[in-house]
């Protein structure tokens, strides 16, 4: 038998100190006693008292304590394991994080494309439950920032402790982000069969190559499906030289101010060639349920066994026994039924001559 929350074992330690609390109380309660006299005198005062009914009502208690105790920390016996397959899509989570994102032409205002991306990968992660999911980072290079895993919790770590400035080559390079998709996560054990993946690419397509539609069509060629996730507006905005700090903006050699434009356009090509679905940041929620339904859309693969063990618990036992032992703590009483002694019954005959004699004279 092992606890769950062993830990709350800890109460425990209080049971010597009641026993103690008790003892001082009996030595009060005895010396209490001794001042009306001898305990025969105090047995005349008080015939109904019985002092040892203390201990057993003390214990009764004392004892519902342990078991309430041990309830709480959740005894369990055995260990069942079983074995589970886990089967679902792995999917790359590709954010862009070239300083065009720092733009500020999203919604809600002040926020810039950086931290939209970051808020909709992790809700996405959410929605993936059941996948393997892996992020990759890319502007002018790309690199697996976490490679496929079943821990959501982790790619999520990765996602709060923000995106920052990277010291990485400018530009976005989606060939490099589609190769990435396609080269890792090989099984060489899947006797030639293409696995299926899919790639959700999340940026404002700018500064693009020209090899992303290409990539992406071969990469469907592997079993790669492209999604791509526009950020940013047409219109364009503005490029902060110091991330979440005003005033200052990127320029071109002719001083001028440049303004950074999400290319829709490009995005929506390069999804097109990979077999998937083009969506807008800005259609919100409705995008993860039409995400969701073409990934269902894949094959599905098997992964890695998983196994757990499972313990029967039988805290509900001691809960049990410990209301059974307060029951009946409260049903004893302190008193007692006063006990017919030889006296007693003599002069109950006593009183009965005597009323008979009485009823005798009336008569």
């Amino acid at each position: 038998m092992d606890f769950e929350y062993p830990f709350m074992l800890f109460l425990l330690l209080f049971v010597p100190v009641l026993l103690f609390l008790f003892w001082l109380a009996l030595r009060h309660n005895k010396a209490m006693r001794e001042q009306f006299g001898t305990w025969a005198v105090l047995q005349r005062l008080v015939p109904d008292f019985s002092p040892k009914r203390s201990p057993l009502k003390f214990g009764l208690v004392l004892t519902a304590y342990v078991l309430l105790v041990i309830a709480v920390a959740n005894p369990r016996m055995g260990s069942l394991t079983r074995k589970v397959k886990r089967a679902g899509v792995d999917v790359y989570i590709a954010l862009d994080i070239s300083r065009s994102m720092w733009a500020k032409d999203v919604t809600p205002k002040g926020m810039d494309r950086m931290e939209k991306a970051r808020l909709f990968a992790m809700k996405l992660i959410d929605e993936l439950r059941g996948d393997r999911v892996g992020l990759i980072f890319f502007a002018g290079e790309a690199f697996v920032q976490m490679p496929l895993t079943l821990d959501y919790s982790s790619a999520q770590l990765f996602l709060n402790e923000g995106l920052g400035d990277f010291e990485i080559t400018q530009g976005t390079v989606f060939e490099e982000v589609i190769g990435i998709s396609v080269k890792t996560g090989k099984n060489p054990e899947n006797d030639g069969k293409i696995k299926q993946k899919a790639l959700v690419i999340i940026s404002d397509g700018e500064d693009h190559d020209k090899k992303g539609t290409k990539a992406a069509t071969e990469a469907k060629k592997q079993g790669v499906t492209t999604f791509c996730i526009a950020v940013g507006s047409t219109e364009g905005s503005p490029i902060p030289t110091k991330r979440n700090e005003d005033g200052n903006y990127h320029s071109d050699q002719s001083g001028q101010i440049v303004r950074s434009k999400a290319d829709k356009v490009w995005l929506k090509q390069i999804a097109t060639a990979g077999a998937g679905k083009f969506f807008d940041i800005d259609e919100g929620n409705a995008i993860f349920a039409k995400l969701k339904r073409d990934l269902d859309k894949l094959e599905k693969e098997e992964f890695d066994e998983q196994s757990f063990d499972e313990f029967e618990t039988y805290y509900q036992w001691f809960v049990f026994l410990a209301l059974a032992l307060l029951i009946a703590e409260f049903i004893i009483s302190y008193r007692k039924e006063p006990a017919k002694t030889e006296k007693n019954k003599e002069h109950s005959k006593e009183k009965s001559l005597e009323e008979t004699v009485t009823e005798e004279r009336t008569v």
